[in-house]
């Protein structure tokens, strides 16, 4: 006697659903579901294997409008019963229940190093700037621990804006906060 699957499952055919989870399970990572979408917050259950870490990247791939979509989600809350609450880093359109989750095992990162100076790259370290992927020599993932006090610069340096009234008369403080507020044409695009 079979038992019956969850609710949770991926809708695919049970061959799919075998082929997919012998796939995830060769490569293992852990495979969940879908269980709601509301908005950019996507809950997932995991019936096998382990639950996904706090922060870690989930990937969730399907086909929006006849293109192939690779959304990535992060871990934000474990609620229980094998289900975690997930932030889409992209609109979730097309998200539906019992969509494949794949745990990437790692969290979010971004690359780092000089070839990523003067380029534009998305919360995920893709490139929006119509440019190839940025040549870095390292990705740090996006939630790290604080430097240590001995690692950090404490001389007071002067952050310069290019706005020479705001440089001249105010100027800020690296690494401080401080609002800019301003009528038209003052330079604040700058």
């Amino acid at each position: 006697m079979s038992q019956p699957s969850s609710r949770f499952e991926p809708r695919l055919h049970k061959s799919e659903r075998e082929n997919e989870m012998s796939t995830a399970a060769a490569n293992k990572t852990n495979v969940g579901a879908i269980t709601q979408v509301r908005g950019p917050v996507v809950d997932a259950h995991f019936p096998n294997g382990e639950l996904p870490k706090i922060y870690n990247a989930v990937e969730i791939d399907f086909e929006r409008e006849g293109q192939r979509v690779k959304l990535i989600c992060e871990v934000q809350q474990h609620l229980g019963d094998r289900r975690v609450r997930t932030v889409a880093m992209d609109a979730s359109e097309g998200l539906v229940r019992g969509m494949a989750v794949v745990d990437t095992g790692k969290p979010i990162s971004m690359p780092v190093g000089d070839g990523v100076l003067g380029r534009i790259l998305n919360v995920i370290g893709e490139p929006v700037d119509d440019k190839p992927a940025p040549e870095a020599e390292d990705r740090w993932p996006i939630h790290r621990p604080a430097p240590s006090l001995t690692d950090m610069d404490v001389t007071p340096q002067i952050f310069e804006t290019g706005i020479k009234v705001v440089d001249l008369l105010a100027p800020y403080a690296k690494g401080g906060k401080v609002g800019l507020f301003g009528g038209a044409g003052v330079g604040k695009t700058v």
